[in-house]
């Protein structure tokens, strides 16, 4: 950042764009966005889901070109997410009609999507796996101990070695689980657990 008297006498600032930089891998290109340095383009990826599959018919009839230089992720968990409950539970399909269909996801929510594009629009949550403290217990006990041989693999450690000398970015699977707010609202749903912060304070810390 430079600064200068423009031609109305006014102190301005100018930014000095850095020289071209050589091309970086995408880890590079990671770490230089994420500690705002210079790099050689913008990382580009779409995350955490897909386009919508209506906008990129969209763009496809408008002559747009699928990107060709979206930023490489691999993950960690790909047999089972890392953060998500663990076991999953039984996918159960419960109702379906011509549009819709309701289901038990492998979080144990019970919900009910549109079967055409169920990516572009948000489902209809019915109902939650927790409902009470002996619920919180029971899930808690059955699905969330942090035993990676089970969540990964007994191979773990070799997966993860494996990772050491990459140029991509390796991210941990977290679907819905993403950050403190989003795993407690699987666990309860949003009005429940907007309630528990101030109803039931001592459930919510648990």
């Amino acid at each position: 950042m430079a600064a200068g008297y423009g031609l109305n006498g006014m102190l301005e600032s100018r930014i000095e764009m850095p020289a071209e930089l050589p091309t970086m891998t995408d880890l590079e290109r990671f770490h230089a966005t994420m500690n705002y340095c210079s790099r050689d383009r913008a990382p580009f990826h779409e995350f955490p889901w897909p386009t919508w599959s209506e906008t990129a018919d969209q763009w496809s009839r408008r002559g747009v070109r699928s990107a060709n230089n979206r930023l490489r992720l691999r993950s960690l968990g790909d047999r089972n997410p890392v953060v998500l409950s663990n076991p999953p539970f039984e996918r159960e399909i419960l109702e379906q009609d011509e549009t819709t269909i309701t289901y038990v996801d492998p979080q144990g929510i019970i919900m009910r999507e549109f079967k055409k594009n169920p990516q572009s629009s948000m489902p209809t949550f019915l109902r939650f796996p927790v409902e009470t403290r002996a619920d919180f217990r029971k899930f808690w006990v059955e699905r969330m101990q942090p035993d990676l041989t089970a969540r990964i693999g007994p191979d773990w450690r070799e997966r993860l070695g494996a990772h050491r000398d990459r140029d991509y970015v390796l991210v941990l699977l977290a679907d819905r689980w993403g950050g403190f707010f989003g795993s407690l609202r699987n666990l309860v749903g949003v009005e429940r657990l907007c309630t528990l912060f101030y109803d039931d304070r001592r459930l919510w810390k648990r």
